[in-house]
């Protein structure tokens, strides 16, 4: 096993983009992960008949499936001694089928409440095709330097 690397708070810089950001095209593959994944059977989210019937170009991923990739881009960043202590993020847009997603992320804040030395994040999912579509922060607790 592969443990990520240790952020500390003392490495954190306002302004900072998260070098964790990845890319992910949507395929059928991905659709089935985000349905079989979710256990969100609804038709919208696999049924191409369904959704132009609806009027929706393809299928698209839900929210749980966004907030495990905003998970993954939080978690791989801060290291197994961060911890996350709020998450909020919105859904504006779909990403549908044949879209490529990429989660971002950016430091806006960084400060001492009590004992925890806290980090505020913008994260944010956005397409190829649209731009943004899912806006959201989250905020994390760091270790620092002994």
């Amino acid at each position: 096993m592969t443990l990520r690397k240790q952020l500390y708070w003392d490495d954190v810089a306002e302004g900072q983009e998260l070098p964790t950001s990845y890319t992910m095209p949507i395929t059928w593959t991905t659709i089935a992960h985000s349905v079989s994944g979710t256990r969100d059977f609804n038709l919208q989210h696999h049924d191409p008949d369904f959704c132009q019937k609806m009027g929706y170009e393809h299928p698209f991923v839900m929210l749980n499936f966004y907030q495990g990739l905003l998970g993954r881009l939080i978690s791989d960043w801060i290291g197994e001694g961060g911890f996350l202590s709020k998450f909020h993020m919105e859904m504006r847009k779909m990403n549908m089928l044949y879209d490529v997603m990429t989660m971002k992320g950016k430091v806006t804040r960084k400060y001492v409440q009590g004992l925890d030395h806290l980090v505020d994040v913008d994260i944010w999912i956005e397409n190829d095709k649209q731009g943004l579509t899912n806006p959201g922060n989250c905020t994390v607790v760091l270790p620092i330097k002994d």
